[in-house]
């Protein structure tokens, strides 16, 4: 009996335990539902890049986003708005490549080190087109890729930037790895600005003149058309140390070597003329009218690479050598040949002037110990009928790479909210663009 006695006594201890512990279990909860209650009502929604969804709480984004406004870009006082937003973004690079062929013309934004064609380029949330330019050489992150040119987007036409910082390609597809990034333009239908900047780098070169105006007006009562414009011009920069080539052809005494004879720098910006436009109606309560776009032209003209009077191919190089006491040409189909032409003494390019059957009747120019051609060699060409560009051109030679660089696009739609029907309450957004990216290029000073 005083077992059984003691059994019930635990159980009721046992059952009267857990109900306490329970208790205390749906206190808590309860305690944390509502202080999580009062939380969410102090969180503030805030517009987001990367959704199709209504506006979401900052609760409910996983990712980090930056938004610059235009008065903070104003205000930081430089004449380049990609290097403004490169100090303001985490992780976000916007290269200047000298002497990198068509890469010098244009400049394309990296998020997270990814290439440009990696990070998508959204203006007023559509798609933006992309440069013509496919970087040859892009300075390694940027080879191969075809990014939007973003500097022919004015600061003083912008309302604010935004930048998602994260990988976005589930949304937009595979453009948008490195994240996105949404200029968004000025839509106020009153006042305006005009700046003028002068700039200059503290070597004293690079002088650049920013002239910009931006003006808002009414369209209709219900309304607004916002204009921008920018003109700008730049020197070109260098920041370059003589070549050691070049150098050594000094040393030698060659006259006529430019020093530097390869600048390295940013290259030269004239008639950089650039516009944009903005426009939206309200149709209705629940519908609006939009329309933006833009038209851009520049001139763009960089340093090259130095053409060495003894080495360059197709201009200097000689493919005409003393074998054996005989001239002869480059053998790549025989080793034997080939190895016995690569070890004799280098030369000059000479050609004829009775066709090209006619070469191995020229002279042959050597390079001598000093790294100069054989001067009484050169001397000799005319009389027999030949030619090298070393007798007009002695010192070498750097062209000039530059282009022309024009960009347009354009965007209408509406937008607004299904009012009636099935499709009450839901959103819709109906547009079309296009846009045109042309690069004209020219070389000059050189054969």
């Amino acid at each position: 009996m005083k077992l059984q006695t003691n059994a019930l006594s635990r159980a009721i201890k046992f059952a009267l335990a857990s109900t306490a512990t329970m208790g205390l279990a749906v206190t808590s909860v309860q305690a944390e539902e509502a202080d999580a209650g009062a939380e969410n009502k102090k969180i503030e929604k805030i517009a987001v890049v990367g959704s199709r969804a209504a506006p979401r709480s900052v609760g409910d984004s996983p990712v980090p986003i930056d938004i610059i406004g235009g008065d903070e870009i104003s205000k930081a006082g430089g004449d380049d708005m990609l290097e403004l937003l490169k100090g303001s973004v985490p992780s976000l690079n916007v290269h200047a490549n000298p002497i990198s062929d068509a890469a010098s013309l244009v400049r394309p934004a990296n998020l997270r080190g990814l290439p440009a064609d990696s990070t998508l380029i959204l203006l007023n949330g559509k798609r933006r087109h992309r440069s013509s330019v496919i970087a040859f050489l892009g300075g390694g992150i940027n080879d191969g890729a075809q990014g939007p040119d973003i500097s022919v987007i004015p600061s003083i036409a912008l309302k604010q930037v935004e930048v998602l910082r994260d990988g976005a390609a589930a949304q937009y597809g595979s453009d948008a790895i490195a994240g996105v990034l949404n200029f968004v333009l000025k839509d106020a239908s009153e006042g305006g600005s005009v700046s003028v900047k002068q700039g200059q780098y503290y070597e004293g070169d690079g002088d650049t003149t920013t002239i910009e105006g931006n003006i808002g007006l009414p369209f209709t009562d219900q309304g607004f058309a916002n204009l921008s414009f920018q003109y700008k011009e730049a020197d070109p920069t260098s920041r370059s140390v003589q070549r050691p080539d070049a150098q050594a052809f000094i040393d030698a005494g060659l006259q006529g070597v430019r020093d530097p004879a390869q600048v390295w720098g940013a290259p030269e910006i004239k008639d950089d003329i650039t516009l944009f436009g903005n426009v939206g109606l309200e149709l209705t309560n629940d519908s609006q009218f939009y329309m933006f776009g833009n038209y851009s032209e520049r001139d763009v003209k960089g340093g090259f690479y130095y053409r060495n009077p003894t080495t360059r191919p197709g201009v200097y190089g000689g493919v005409v050598r003393n074998v054996d006491g005989a001239p002869a040409r480059r053998h790549l189909t025989d080793e034997a040949q080939q190895a016995a032409w690569d070890a004799a003494t280098p030369t000059v390019l000479v050609g004829s002037l009775d066709g090209y059957d006619q070469q191995l009747n020229c002279p042959v120019v050597e390079i001598q110990a000093n790294g100069l051609p054989d001067q009484a060699a050169l001397d000799s060409l005319a009389a027999a009928n030949c030619f090298a560009f070393n007798n007009i051109l002695p010192a070498g030679f750097t062209p000039f790479f530059g282009g022309n660089i024009t960009d347009t696009s354009l965007t209408i739609g509406t937008k607004g909210e299904f009012t009636d029907g099935f499709l009450k309450g839901a959103y819709y957004d109906f547009s079309g663009s296009v846009g045109r990216n042309e690069s004209r290029y020219f070389i000059t000073n050189t054969v």
